[in-house]
């Protein structure tokens, strides 16, 4: 079975009709909406290429009269270094991959300029959802301390926070 380019283009433009209805009905702006035309025409793009240069195998006997095997397939054989590929090396979240979450610039910037002390207490709150007497007990650090450290690093993050944030979680 083939794929109908133009039978799915009209039913995506059909979508993004309405879609595109309630995005200007609620006032998003005419390049975001074209942005999400843009997705939406590349995933239709996307399955076409996929369909069209896909080749089954379901029920599929070859000249020997083996049972269907991808490894049969003289695609395959002709064609196997443009098949294969690298698995790219796993790696895990780490206990700091917080930090490089953070897309606000000049929390960035501030986190950043901290200390390794500074950083861990706040890791440990963040990450590990701590409190901060937790959090003395684990650094073996009076309560007092880790309090202090807290509010130094409050008013020095709320030096540089935007007034837009600054209304958002402080005020």
């Amino acid at each position: 079975m083939g794929f109908n380019y133009g039978y799915s283009r009209k039913k995506m433009e059909g979508e993004f009709a309405k879609v595109s209805a309630i995005c200007q009905k609620n006032g998003m702006p005419e390049d975001t909406i074209e942005a999400i035309y843009r997705m939406m025409l590349d995933d239709l793009n996307n399955d076409r290429r996929f369909y069209v240069h896909t080749q089954t195998y379901n029920g599929l006997q070859f000249a020997d009269g083996n049972e269907t095997n991808e490894g049969n397939s003289p695609l395959f054989n002709k064609f196997v270094e443009q098949c294969s590929v690298f698995q790219a090396e796993i790696c895990e979240w780490s206990r700091m991959a917080w930090i490089d979450d953070i897309d606000t610039p000049e929390i960035a910037v501030w986190l950043k300029s901290l200390d390794e002390d500074d950083i861990l207490i706040l890791t440990l709150i963040v990450v590990d959802q701590m409190k901060q007497t937790e959090v003395a007990k684990v650094l073996r650090k009076h309560d007092s301390s880790i309090s202090r450290k807290m509010k130094r690093l409050r008013k020095s993050l709320e030096k540089i926070l935007p007034e837009w944030l600054k209304k958002k979680y402080i005020e």
